[in-house]
């Protein structure tokens, strides 16, 4: 240990700790595969000499003898470190590829063991009288996450509504063998193909419907339809509902904020659902004489044969 760069008597300018030799970016990757932090610093001090005794550590370190000994108790519990027997005792690192095996199977085990108790625990979710509340989502990753965390949960159907710039957050999406109705407001005549690229299920039921739908008023909406239509800008549209049970919105409003509204409240779900059943509806089939494209007929023929999407989900 005579070697050891932070000890004082080796640079008489000014007094160095370990830790001015331990990059900060180290312990921390240590900390998120398991190790404390006392227990990350006395590591890589035993790595970077080959043996050390307990006080010359605490040197090194600055840290309290206590939590020298506890962490290389801890790091020898756990095959990190080596014990050799000798009076005072020294210690010495396990090689660093067989330290970070040990730890990454320990994270591993620890991740499923996790897993399979948080499952058993969200269906065991106990759920209070009241009304859940709607809460609102910021940020572009957020979001993402949540839409990945509502097609994974989703058991018995998936509907999702959006504008075509919001596609992107549905790539690399992948999605159970449920129905899923897909309505996409797009001008764009190729973007049909696209869709069923991403969502190749055999039971996709997927619509594009061009922006100049929306200009013409349905018979069961309101009078004020045209000047409700100067403040709404659909391409902002975005609607996930995961079994009528969670439901993810972006209002089709004008505004610049990244933000989403979630619930599981009943009322907000079933009042979104009539809406759809009546608004959505009519924008896809249109008047009787609207024929569907021919890739849509295609799709519904090659389909014929699996689960009614509409008798599904409504």
């Amino acid at each position: 240990m005579e070697n050891i760069p932070g000890k004082k008597q080796f640079n008489n300018r000014c007094e160095i700790t370990g830790m001015d030799n331990i990059p900060r970016t180290l312990i921390k990757s240590l900390n998120t595969l398991g190790l404390t932090n006392y227990e990350a610093r006395v590591y890589a001090t035993l790595v970077l000499y080959d043996h050390a005794q307990a006080k010359e550590i605490v040197d090194f370190l600055s840290l309290s003898k206590p939590s020298v000994y506890e962490a290389l108790n801890s790091l020898a519990d756990r095959g990190l470190i080596v014990k050799r027997s000798s009076k005072p005792a020294s210690y010495s690192a396990i090689y660093p590829e067989m330290a970070i095996r040990i730890l990454m199977d320990d994270h591993e085990k620890s991740s499923e063991q996790a897993l399979s108790v948080l499952k058993k625990l969200e269906k065991e979710k106990v759920r209070s009288d009241e009304e859940d509340a709607l809460w609102t989502i910021y940020g572009e990753a957020n979001i993402k996450y949540k839409i990945r965390d509502l097609f994974g949960k989703a058991k018995s159907h998936l509907i999702c509504i959006l504008g075509d710039h919001h596609i992107a957050l549905l790539e690399n999406i992948h999605v159970k063998d449920i129905p899923l109705r897909l309505i996409v407001l797009s001008g764009s005549s190729d973007l049909e193909e696209k869709m069923h690229t991403l969502f190749p299920g055999k039971y996709a039921e997927i619509h594009i419907v061009p922006p100049e739908r929306f200009n013409t008023a349905p018979p069961f909406l309101l009078s004020e339809f045209a000047e409700a239509r100067k403040f709404m800008k659909l391409e902002n549209m975005l609607e996930v509902n995961a079994d009528d049970e969670e439901l993810l919105i972006i209002p089709p409003f004008f505004h610049g904020s990244s933000y989403v509204l979630n619930t599981r409240n009943k009322g907000a779900l079933y009042y979104m659902k009539m809406f759809r059943e009546l608004y959505w509806n009519w924008l896809i089939e249109g008047d009787e004489s609207q024929q569907s494209s021919p890739l849509q007929q295609k799709r519904e023929r090659t389909n014929s044969s699996g689960p009614n999407m509409t008798d599904s989900i409504q």
